[in-house]
């Protein structure tokens, strides 16, 4: 079973990407990153070192090194101090979900590639303009195989309920 939705995740520590920095760190001679910020209440002052990888076609690609254990990578999350997602020991959002409420974001992700209308009692419309027949026919399998599942565990509740 998986935990309660009100276990820490990583939605609820504020982010720094890599992506932010590219305009500082497009010369590459960057090392490190000086970070200075009040995070709640408390002033932090410290450095965060980088490294870069070459790309296939040229150019580099920048990495945080995260300060606590030194892992590369792209997105570190603020703990007080800004450490990487495995030193904050917090799961993804989508990990936390119950097994209903993750057919309700699939169904929904479905829905929104369709162009539809978000709710399972809107109908279906209109195969969206430039996507592919073959696109089209699979999301449209996809999201009868889940409608049903969704119909077979609400049967199971009602079921244990009667």
């Amino acid at each position: 079973m998986p935990a309660i939705a009100t276990v820490p995740n990583l939605s609820h520590y504020p982010k720094l990407r890599i992506a932010s920095y590219c305009d500082e760190l497009r010369d590459g001679t960057a090392d490190s990153l000086r970070m200075n910020y009040n995070y709640l209440g408390k002033s932090y002052s410290y450095s965060i070192n980088l490294s870069k990888t070459a790309c296939n076609y040229g150019g580099y690609r920048h990495w945080f090194n995260c300060p606590s254990c030194s892992k590369r990578v792209s997105v570190l999350y603020c703990r007080g101090t800004y450490v990487c997602r495995h030193c904050t020991r917090a799961s993804y959002g989508s990990q936390l979900e119950q097994p209903i409420d993750n057919l309700f974001r699939r169904l929904n992700a479905i829905r929104a590639r369709l162009g539809w209308q978000v709710g399972i009692a809107n109908g279906y419309e209109q195969r969206p303009k430039g996507m592919h027949r073959t696109t089209y026919d699979k999301l449209i399998c996809d999201y009868n195989n889940l409608m049903e599942r969704l119909v077979g565990a609400y049967r199971k509740i009602l079921d244990r309920t009667n």
